[in-house]
């Protein structure tokens, strides 16, 4: 009897569409894919005999600490579907231990754990394997220059786990800068280098614990190098490294002091980045010859596309340095052209910003009336911002003023209100008359 009972189970197993090893792990409540997970590997969790009193009441998943059932380590996700539901909400933990999804039956503000607890069902995060090996173009670099970052080695357990790389000043766990995800196998990524002079090193990582953030424990390799020709303001340096990240630093100003004031052919470069940005669209010069004085293709692109004019018809004076308010016009009309249709230097007139206006500045009776419309919407918005003692220095005034260079945008500034337009103002309606 027990002889043909057993050939009978054989006979069920080879029969069996599913092979036993792809059975979901789990129990009658709840079912993962596995019991052993990744470092940050999504997890696949199914959810049975859900009822309608359960979903009226947002019964609700999460993840714990196995033996801590209710201390949650990730958010509570909601069932919304009776009967079984399978979802894709929660990455694994990043730290190697035991762990557990659990099942309430409605949201815990609701009731106490031990009333609302259904099921749970543990699992374990295994470690990472440190494996894989990055290596630089060059070992000496100018500021935002590109770095070729080339990595191999990378297995299936770490990019499931989303290794990275990412530049920290030598010896530093504090101060870091740009990050790039890596894939599995080996290939190159490129990121730039820091505003900022002195010693780097590039960190392979093998698993991000959030926000490209990770733990000395994960550092796989790290290798040197030195940054030289940083420019800008200490102030600045963040927002710098944003713009250059976000493809907003002209060429033309990489590598240059950021500090001086910025030309009108500079500031077309910049104003043609922005423009890109905003609309998606790539930008065409006018011919060489429109301009006596300027053959620079970022001014030729700027005039085209209707972003800046020259002085008259032949002239655009490249070399003529902005003011403050001359600067802040320059990219309001930037973003006019980008989210207005019909919107051109000829029709501007036309068109009125609808903003709440700030407290005018002490110094407001020196901003041109043709300016202020521009000045005080891009202050509204967070994007550009007085000098001190409530003033705005839109233009030099006096002669000692003028001499003194009393006003002027500098290139710094210039990229930072294109940053900030970007940031604040990008992809959302323009509240105009």
């Amino acid at each position: 009897m027990k002889k043909a009972l057993s050939i009978v189970l054989a006979l069920v197993m080879c029969l069996s569409p599913i092979p036993m090893t792809a059975l979901a792990y789990g129990n009658e409540r709840i079912a993962l894919e596995k019991d052993n997970f990744d470092p940050n590997e999504r997890m696949i969790m199914t959810f049975k005999g859900i009822t309608q009193q359960m979903v009226d009441d947002w019964a609700c998943v999460y993840i714990a600490k196995k033996g801590q059932l209710d201390s949650l380590l990730s958010g509570c996700g909601e069932l919304r579907q009776v009967g079984e539901n399978v979802v894709e909400w929660f990455d694994a933990p990043v730290e190697p231990g035991e762990y557990a999804v659990v099942l309430l039956s409605k949201w815990w503000q609701n009731g106490t754990f031990e009333e609302l607890f259904v099921a749970s069902l543990p699992f374990t995060v295994g470690k990472i394997a440190q494996v894989g090996s990055i290596s630089l173009d060059k070992t000496a670099y100018t500021a935002m220059d590109p770095i070729i970052v080339s990595y191999s080695g990378i297995t299936e357990q770490m990019f499931n786990a989303k290794a990275f790389v990412r530049i920290h000043g030598k010896g530093s766990n504090q101060t870091s800068y740009g990050a790039m995800p890596i894939n599995q196998g080996s290939g190159t990524i490129t990121i730039s280098a820091p505003n900022q002079n002195g010693e780097f090193e590039m960190r392979l990582y093998s698993v991000d614990d959030g926000n490209w953030n990770a733990t000395a424990e994960y550092i796989v390799m790290s290798v040197p190098f030195t940054v030289s020709g940083a420019t800008g303001s200490g102030w600045a340096q963040t927002e710098l490294e944003k713009a250059n990240e976000m493809g907003l630093i002209p060429d033309k100003l990489k590598g240059q002091d950021l500090t001086k004031p910025i030309t009108r052919a500079e500031f077309a470069a910049v104003a043609v980045l922005v423009y890109e940005n905003l609309s998606g669209e790539k930008t065409t010069p006018s011919p060489d010859t429109t301009f006596t004085d300027t053959k620079d293709i970022d001014v030729l692109k700027a005039h085209n596309t209707g972003l800046m004019v020259g002085v008259s018809a032949t002239e655009f004076q490249p070399n003529t340095l902005l003011n403050r308010e001359q600067a802040a016009t320059a990219l309001t009309r930037v973003l006019k052209r980008a989210y207005i249709p019909s919107w051109s230097f000829a029709t501007d007139g036309n068109f009125t910003l609808n903003f709440t206006k700030p407290t005018p500045f002490a110094d407001d009776a020196n901003i041109s009336s043709w300016a202020k419309e521009s000045v005080y919407f891009m202050v509204d918005n967070s994007i550009i911002l007085g000098v001190g003692e409530n003033k705005f220095a839109p233009r030099a005034i006096t002669t000692a003023e003028q001499a003194a260079g009393y006003a002027s945008a500098t290139r710094e500034q210039a990229l930072i209100i294109g940053l900030r337009l970007v940031e604040n103002l990008k992809d959302k309606p323009l509240n105009y008359n």
